[in-house]
């Protein structure tokens, strides 16, 4: 009985492993987003494999012992491996469809039927290699469970830190001024270029029409967590890995061996040095833990959904249940249960975004920071806007497009904020996006919607928009020449040492 209760605990780590699998081999991907202590989701993730491995023990454990055992070995046969590869659909290098695992369920029940019928010798070797299989899952269940304890104890840096003149009533601040401001998933096509008819951004257009804005940028990669160091640095970072003690080794792209990333290497460390005060509201990446001293005033977060779906601000109770929950709806209704999770995606990305709203608006209304860096989640996917009420949105019933419009919302409101401060015409605006609207990762999600359908024009185009205001620029201006995205890095140089700025 002891065998066959692994058997369970390994069957039971594979269906829920698309739960916890990001947290396996130490969790560095979900460390380094993630300020908070993953001690509650852990712990439910191991209460929930246990959980289902004595449900299936409670069913198959007694019947093993009775003449019904080939009958349950049969069962187990044909449901397991299906429901298996609708698990793990996510895994697959192409969309794996309700229709293709139903058809791929039948052809696997004719199979082991045929077998069993037809081929009896075959048919117990199949169920050997099953039971070995079986075996081999219960390792690694136990090895599962091993390294998510190993995450409970993992200590996150604080993702705050802040200095006397952020935080105390201060004179006017007479210093020239540097905005960075970086909207997530920002695509110049869907901005500028084919915008949808009907789409107003009033305020990308206001400030167009003072900036200079960039027609054929060239991207430096895809992931945020590679593009926004290699701007920071000013080289192009290819790979990385965030250590147990929260440090960021990056491998830069052409260059032998890994190196450390900190404050230092950055154009935070030349601001400082030049005598300018450094500020940061950012998202997803641990812009206070990696850079340090080096930023003054810093504030990081990310609320968003862990894989499960999970939050690691929820209780133990709620990271527990919610899982289970979706495992269940899934079997009744798979499209339900991926509707269900998007939503659920929708109002933590929603908490996310209201608290560095709040906290960029708060930054930018002391106005002492002579460089701020901001980094918001949006336009990225999952779309917390409605233009139809214009207002948030907790369903997952909104598009690119939504998203799109709330990015001109919130530029409209901190230009508001930046151009009502007596530094207004000392002031350097930059505005971008890290990489482009990533249409071949979305079109598959259950966000995505008719209008993104119609708006991607079924293509990728991979350039990201950028708009940079220098102080006292009036007029607008465009760069239809190929530009390097890692240039931004030349203009916030010169523009720290007061150098003329050139594209």
């Amino acid at each position: 009985m002891i065998k066959k209760f692994f058997q369970c605990l390994g069957l039971a780590s594979l269906i829920l492993v698309m739960n916890y699998g990001d947290l396996l081999g130490g969790g560095s991907d979900v460390r380094m987003h993630v300020p908070y202590r993953l001690t509650a989701i852990c712990l439910a993730q191991i209460a929930d494999i246990l959980l289902v491995a004595l449900f299936l023990f409670a069913i198959i454990g007694p019947l093993s012992r009775t003449r019904f055992e080939p009958w349950v070995k049969l069962i187990v046969a044909i449901v397991i491996p299906p429901y298996l590869v609708e698990r793990t659909r996510q895994l697959y290098p192409w969309d794996m469809t309700g229709g293709m695992i139903a058809l791929f369920g039948v052809i696997w029940a004719a199979f082991i039927l045929l077998l069993l019928l037809r081929f009896r010798r075959r048919y117990y070797q199949v169920m050997k290699v099953g039971d070995f299989a079986s075996i081999v899952l219960a390792i690694f269940a136990v090895g599962s469970i091993v390294q998510l304890l190993f995450v409970i104890v993992w200590k996150p840096a604080p993702n705050q830190h802040t200095v006397a003149w952020a935080t105390t009533p201060q004179p006017p601040r007479e210093h020239k001024r540097l905005v960075w401001i970086l909207f997530d998933e920002l695509s110049f096509d869907q901005t500028f270029e084919h915008r949808a008819h009907g789409l107003e951004l009033p305020n990308f257009d206001a400030l167009r029409a003072q900036s200079t804005i960039f027609s054929n940028v060239e991207p430096i990669g895809l992931r945020t967590v590679k593009i926004v160091p290699s701007l920071l640095s000013g080289h192009s970072i290819d790979d990385f890995r965030f250590s147990y003690v929260n440090t960021l080794h990056v491998h830069y792209t052409g260059v032998h061996g890994w190196h450390r990333l900190d404050g230092e290497k950055t154009v935070f460390n030349d601001a400082q040095k030049a005598g300018w005060r450094t500020g940061v509201v950012g998202w997803y990446n641990p812009y206070c833990t990696i850079y340090g001293a080096q930023i003054d005033d810093c504030y990081w977060n990310n609320l968003d959904m862990v894989d499960g779906p999970m939050s690691p601000t929820a209780s133990f109770g709620r990271n527990m249940f919610t899982p289970i929950a979706a495992v269940v709806r899934e079997i009744d209704s798979l499209d339900r249960a991926d509707r269900d999770h998007c939503t659920f995606d929708v109002r933590t990305r929603l908490k996310t975004y209201l608290d560095l709203r709040a906290k960029t608006l708060e930054k930018l209304q002391t106005d002492q920071s002579d460089f701020i860096f901001i980094h918001l989640p949006v336009p990225h996917s999952p779309n917390i806007w409605s233009r139809i009420k214009d207002d948030y949105t907790e369903w997952c019933d909104s598009s690119y497009l939504d998203n799109l419009a709330l990015a001109d919302r919130t530029l409209g409101e901190m230009m508001k904020v930046v151009q009502s401060s007596p530094r207004w015409k000392d002031t350097t605006v930059i505005v971008e996006g890290d990489h482009s609207w990533r249409t071949m990762i979305w079109s598959s999600q259950p966000s995505w919607t008719e209008e993104d359908d119609a708006a991607s024009r079924d293509i990728f185009d991979p350039r990201p928009a950028v708009i940079i205001h220098q102080a006292g620029q009036t007029k607008s201006q465009t760069h239809t020449e190929k530009w390097d995205l890692l240039k931004i890095h030349d203009v916030v140089e010169q523009v720290l040492h007061g150098d003329k700025v050139t594209y």
